[in-house]
């Protein structure tokens, strides 16, 4: 599926028919032409409806620029830099809690998670609609594809309402059908609740219609498509978050049991497992492997923006085609050809666990990370340097041991192409994290010892010896001995005190935390493991909200102390502590206040 085009123009020809409320009572529509009403009446074409919904996720307003930042930027494993504040305003406003109701990247998102939402609706519709008979119910081959293409659907619609309620709250307009652009063009916002539960019904009828992955795969053509496996993942993920996702719930409303049981299938089924290689699940080697539940498909579509000057690269321009920006705008430094908007930070750099000298042993800060003792780099020239070698000049070099790079969802090398046409998939969800949510289902239901099994897998993996090493990783220990972590066991017993910042003078900016309990290993584990993935900031909120979760009121102290840590490490100051009334949330966008009469602002506006 990454490889192939996916058909979305009549889905964007409708969207434009629901915009078009204010044209003169006129007739339009060429009958000689096809329409949204005449188009979907084959198999072919009403898999392009499902297609065309999957589309959606690589828009410049969701996966291919705009997601990334909204997920991590508010989490304390990011920090902005100065070419952020100098010409990427979005990101530094995310990130230092002072986010707007018109900023940029709030706004496009909002904007193109309705597109998701009207894309799945209308396949759903048409699939329901079955015109001129495209799938003969009656045979249990059409009745199988039917089905399947359904459940994909759901999935996304659910994954729709998923970022809608944890993004700006569960007060938003939602629609389980087309809006033709009538008396319900505006809609009102949702009663608190209802989008938790429609979430939670969309993702249960997606795990009952999607086949397993191996049956889906079964077809290389279908490799990419959301299956059993990615819809018991969300909607575990919309268990857990309850607190944080619905409403009319709060504190201590977590769905542990019905989580777990979701978690337990997905263990169960065999499907999946942890690749060798901690790196290819960031990498575009490897993807879609059998780690991967569910990815955002990207591949570098050259031909689509050509050699266009910069204004035709706009923000909520439609030429990305099936690119991601993320290695331009999130991985390496100016020196690499790069923009780097983004740093990893010192919490998350000093989470990893060190030797008696001081020197990190954990594999997978290597492999993601472009750190000091690190792998090596690719450039231009064709030369391979290391860590002083990216962060080469004047400019960086008093800096070393603070600005680091992200070497997920990046490649090894400054080559030839423009950074811009990045391929590689975003992986919303794999099996590791599957291990780490189930550990924490039984963290809270009494069952230590199952949790500490499930995390010392994901830690086995980090220690893993990599396999066929490039020249970038070939002088690392991982590549020629593996890892030395310690099992979970150990670590507890030791308890080390990880993620401490302190200042320039030695004065301690962000305390960290002692790892001497199996619910505070298994937080470390999440952030060692899942570190600028999108889900930091999601975890911190559920973890807050746990009434059983002795450090709940405390969790926060990273994000209440990010500004500090801003300045601290970029020379940059200007954020805000973290306020969990006001930042748990970004602000409804302002366009949407001006044009909908029926919306409100959220607790954030």
């Amino acid at each position: 599926m990454k490889k192939i085009r996916l058909y979305f123009g009549v889905i964007l020809a409708a969207l434009w028919m629901t915009l078009a409320s204010c044209e003169p009572e006129m007739d339009f529509v060429n009958p000689e032409t096809e329409s949204v009403y005449t188009y979907y009446n084959t198999k072919e074409h009403l898999i392009y409806s499902v297609n065309g919904a999957y589309n959606i996720m690589q828009r410049m307003g969701l996966w291919s620029r705009c997601m990334p930042f909204i997920l991590n930027a508010r989490s304390d494993e990011y920090v902005y830099t100065s070419g952020a504040a100098a010409g990427e305003l979005f990101t530094v406003q995310l990130s230092a809690y002072t986010t707007p109701a018109d900023n940029e990247a709030t706004t496009q998102a909002y904007g193109a998670i309705y597109v998701l939402q009207y894309a799945a609706n209308l396949a759903l519709e048409k699939l329901e609609a079955n015109q001129d008979g495209a799938f003969d119910l009656d045979d249990p081959a059409d009745r199988s594809l039917h089905d399947r293409l359904r459940g994909e659907a759901y999935f996304l619609r659910g994954l729709s309402r998923f970022y809608l309620m944890f993004i700006w709250g569960d007060e938003v307009p939602d629609r389980d059908y087309t809006t033709t652009g009538g008396d319900d063009f505006y809609a009102a916002p949702s009663e608190p609740g209802v989008l938790y539960r429609k979430t939670v019904d969309d993702f249960r009828q997606a795990a009952d219609l999607l086949p397993a992955r191996s049956a889906m795969y079964a077809d290389p053509g279908n490799i990419g498509r959301a299956t059993r496996g990615a819809a018991q993942a969300y909607l575990a993920k919309t268990f857990m978050g309850r607190p944080v996702l619905d409403g009319t719930a709060g504190p201590g409303s977590a769905e542990w049991e019905q989580a777990r049981a979701e978690l337990k299938k997905i263990i169960d089924s065999g499907e999946y497992r942890l690749e060798n290689n901690y790196r290819d699940n960031t990498s575009e080697e490897n993807e879609n492997n059998g780690e991967s539940l569910f990815e955002v498909q990207f591949c570098r579509s050259l031909d689509v923006m050509g050699d266009a000057p910069w204004n035709d690269y706009q923000f909520g321009a439609y030429k990305s085609g099936q690119n991601t920006w993320r290695q331009q705008e999130m991985t390496t430094p100016n020196t690499t050809g790069r923009w780097w908007n983004v740093a990893p930070s010192l919490a998350l750099y000093s989470e990893f666990e060190r030797d008696a000298e001081g020197r990190i042993i954990d594999p997978r800060a290597f492999q993601g990370l472009w750190i000091p003792g690190g792998p090596k780099f690719r450039l231009s020239s064709g030369d391979w340097v290391g860590y002083e070698g990216i962060f080469e000049g004047e400019y960086y070099q008093p800096w070393h041991g603070k600005w680091f790079g992200t070497r997920k969802f990046g490649t090894d090398e400054q080559d030839g192409n423009n950074p811009l046409f990045g391929g590689i998939n975003e992986r919303l969800i794999r099996y590791a994290d599957i291990l780490l949510m189930y550990a924490e289902c039984c963290v809270e239901t009494g069952d230590d010892a199952t949790a500490l099994d499930c995390i010392n897998r994901v830690r086995s993996r980090a220690n893993n010896r990599m396999q066929n090493p490039t020249e970038a990783d070939a002088h690392m220990f991982y590549a020629s001995a593996g890892g030395a972590l310690p099992s979970g066991e150990d670590l507890i017993a030791a308890a080390p005190v990880l993620g401490k910042v302190t200042d320039s003078s030695g004065s301690v900016i962000l305390p960290g935390t002692a790892v001497n309990t199996v619910r505070r290993l298994l937080k470390h584990e999440y952030s060692a493991e899942l570190y600028l993935e999108g889900w930091r900031f999601f975890n911190l909120m559920r973890w807050h909200n746990n009434p059983a979760d002795p450090d709940a009121s405390s969790v926060l102290s990273n994000l209440a102390g990010k500004h500090l840590m801003q300045a601290t490490q970029m020379g940059i100051t200007g954020g805000v502590p973290f306020n969990y009334e006001k930042h748990h949330l970004v602000p409804i966008p302002t366009n949407e206040l001006q044009t909908n009469p029926k919306m409100k602002g959220n607790s954030a506006n």
